[in-house]
């Protein structure tokens, strides 16, 4: 089983998770609040993989996101390197430097991947935009659009044809989780191109 998340920055507003099954059928699918409801749901299913859609390191040479720490990125280019391989693909970003509007997120993130990862879990960045351009191309409507929502259903049940019965359910959100697990399933099998840094932080796209 292959589990995507996407995060939102806090647990008030709720998190599309997505469970796809070894025959890429689904598993699992709904919303959750907090991360106790989302490591309890994984917990349940014991996925091979885990991709969260959010930042879940920092730059070289942060410690943290405080503006008063003395911590300061070590490139003179700021971000990561896997952002800033991102940007060279024409591919837009969130910012992960202190003065990030995403800084919740980013928090939230590194926790939750690192109570994940206490627990023995694969864990990998991943970020639904890329693979999106990575699988469908630049050329998409605004995915909160009912043009932008239309596509990215047709484009997922041609990825996924076990999805077609929950189409109907999918908002932008839930795509994005979709997009997560299926990034996973293509880590496992192999088939993605790593942006970054080991040291610092990677983003997993599909190839």
């Amino acid at each position: 089983m292959f589990f995507g998340v996407d995060l939102t920055s806090a647990p008030t507003k709720l998190s599309a998770c997505f469970g796809l099954d070894k025959e890429l059928g689904v598993a699992y699918l709904g919303f959750l609040a907090d991360d106790s409801d989302i490591i309890d749901v994984i917990d349940l299913y014991l996925p091979e993989a885990i991709a969260i859609d959010a930042p879940l390191t920092l730059p070289h040479g942060l410690c943290c996101l405080e503006e008063s720490c003395s911590c300061q990125e070590e490139s003179q280019w700021k971000n990561r390197q896997c952002d800033r391989e991102l940007r060279r693909e024409g591919i837009p970003c969130y910012p992960t430097t202190k003065k990030t509007f995403i800084k919740d997120l980013i928090r939230r993130g590194i926790e939750l991947r690192s109570e994940l990862s206490w627990r023995g879990y694969q864990v990998i960045e991943v970020y639904p935009y890329a693979s999106k351009v990575r699988l469908f191309g630049k050329a998409m409507p605004v995915k909160t659009t009912s043009q932008g929502i239309a596509f990215l259903r047709e484009r997922l049940e041609g990825l996924l044809p076990r999805l077609k019965p929950y189409l109907g359910m999918l908002d932008h959100n839930l795509c994005d989780a979709v997009l997560a697990a299926y990034t996973a399933f293509l880590y496992r099998q192999g088939s993605v191109d790593v942006l970054g840094d080991s040291k610092e932080g990677l983003i997993f796209v599909p190839s």
